[in-house]
């Protein structure tokens, strides 16, 4: 008798003591979605790249991204992810500048979701926002032009709702506003926009009305 008290007793403490806190939950309770890293080459050189990048652009040399305030979503211009990995791994000068364009996030038609980058390290993947924004590609062919091509990525099931539980994890994780969750078209009129070389973006991948949908699905899962 005097045992089963004592197991009665210890079932009563463990399920008084608080449970340690699950590891994939964002601060706010988002789950961390399922992510294969496939990390492209990202140096000691393409960091000092990175820091002098910054430094022209946004006046301080840094390669490292702290605090992003910003998510900003593309698409690939490809039909397969591939290609992508290759090009954002080749470091090629872009406006012939370096280091290469890049990406945190890709996510491809299927749902799965590729990190290309740690959220730690700043990527060229926006003019005027590569300080503070964190990058997601969709893989998707520009076709008829980006209007179409973003409703092909919305009319993906698995594509949009991985990009969807992605963006929601990123949020909570970083603590970054819905209405800062933007298409890379809408980049030059964003608030936090700067470049100090006076460049502009000009894709017009993700247009507004666009990401008003996207915006809509975000709503729908807080």
């Amino acid at each position: 008798m005097r045992r089963l008290s004592l197991v009665v007793f210890a079932a009563v403490v463990a399920a008084l003591v608080p449970s340690p806190p699950v590891r994939d939950l964002s601060p706010a309770g988002a789950r961390r979605p399922a992510i294969v890293e496939d990390h492209i080459p990202y140096g000691a050189k393409r960091k000092r790249q990175m820091a002098r990048y910054s430094g022209r652009h946004y006046g301080l040399p840094r390669w490292k991204l702290r605090n992003p305030t910003v998510i900003v979503l593309h698409f690939t211009a490809t039909s397969t992810y591939p290609p992508v990995r290759n090009h954002f791994a080749s470091n090629s000068p872009a406006r012939g500048e370096t280091p290469g364009v890049c990406t945190h996030y890709v996510v491809d038609k299927d749902g799965t979701i590729y990190e290309l980058v740690p959220l730690g390290i700043r990527c060229r993947h926006t003019i005027g926002l590569n300080h503070r924004a964190i990058g997601i590609e969709m893989v998707q062919e520009t076709g008829r032009g980006s209007h179409w091509a973003d409703r092909q990525i919305l009319k993906r099931r698995r594509q949009v709702r991985a990009a969807l539980r992605l963006v929601r994890w990123l949020r909570e994780r970083e603590g970054i506003a819905l209405r800062d969750v933007i298409g890379h078209a809408m980049a030059n009129g964003h608030r936090q926009f700067e470049d100090l070389e006076g460049w502009r973006n000009d894709h017009t991948d993700w247009l507004w009305r666009d990401v008003k949908v996207f915006r809509k699905r975000l709503r729908r899962m807080s």
